[in-house]
């Protein structure tokens, strides 16, 4: 205990008790400058404190952002539309199945059908056995590939149009090389645009029926393929369903070609697509 005395008014303190006096106040000062660190840096022992700053706060985030799925050549094709002339003209040109094959009686078949249906200025051009690169014949002789086929049209200045569907690509499953397609496939539609300025270009691929449609799956692989290259709307009959092994016995003809209930099934998802296409 701290013995303290009166002396003439004054405190009297030993030598003793000012020594512990000065400890006692050494230690008030080293707590107190420990508590001082305290609140300043509330953490652990030895944990090192990190300033943040907006790079570090960037760096852990609070949920993991879910990558946008990269578009399918199908759906980038898809996305791809026309704007409709003030005055439409339009040019189907194809193979057997624009010519009317299968149907009773050939003005049946679907491309008559769509043109009767649009009410649009048209010229229908089938050509049976020809494609993007094949040319028609059993050796491919008779060079009507399409692309020359609309050099021969754009050579008539009486009838240009704005509009153009090319149907195909059934012939040339006949062609093993998947690359000669799609560059044939390409190269006429930008002839098309080369021909007539302006026209604007939509490809429908193979549309037959079940099984012969399995078959074509390397060309109408090929001419979407040539199609996109081109920035041109590509209608994948094949992959959107439109014959199944459930409904192709109805619309079959001969195996390779459609009926006339065929060729109106055509025309009708072909109309159906033509809306999206026109939106």
């Amino acid at each position: 205990m701290c013995r303290v005395t009166r002396n003439g008014g004054g405190l009297n303190v030993t030598k003793q008790e000012w020594i512990k006096y000065g400890a006692l106040f050494l230690l008030a000062v080293v707590a107190f400058g420990v508590a001082g660190i305290a609140l300043t840096n509330p953490r652990g022992a030895g944990e090192v404190v990190i300033p943040v700053t907006a790079s570090s706060q960037a760096a852990t985030p609070t949920a993991t952002a879910t990558p946008s799925p990269t578009p399918t050549a199908t759906a980038t094709a898809q996305r791809l539309g026309i704007q409709l002339p003030v005055e439409p003209v339009l040019l189907i040109l194809g193979d057997s199945y624009t010519a009317g094959v299968g149907a009773a009686p050939a003005d049946q078949g679907w491309a008559y059908l769509v043109a009767g249906s649009l009410g649009y200025p048209t010229n229908i051009e089938g050509e049976p056995g020809t494609g993007f690169a094949w040319g028609g014949g059993a050796q491919d002789e008779l060079a009507l590939e399409y692309e020359v086929r609309l050099q021969t049209i754009a050579e008539d200045p009486s009838f240009v149009p704005n509009l153009l569907i090319l149907q195909g690509g059934q012939n040339d499953s006949l062609i093993s090389n998947s690359e000669e397609i799609k560059r044939a496939t390409a190269q006429t539609i930008e002839s098309a645009r080369r021909f007539w300025p302006g026209v604007q270009v939509v490809v429908l691929g193979p549309s037959a029926p079940q099984p012969f449609a399995e078959e074509l799956t390397a060309a109408n692989t090929a001419v979407r393929a040539g199609a996109e290259a081109a920035n041109a709307p590509f209608i994948d009959a094949y992959e959107a369903g439109w014959f199944t092994d459930a409904n192709s016995p109805g619309f079959d003809f001969d195996g390779a070609h459609v009926n006339t209930a065929g060729h109106a099934h055509i025309a009708e998802k072909f109309l159906e697509s033509w809306a999206t296409l026109t939106q």
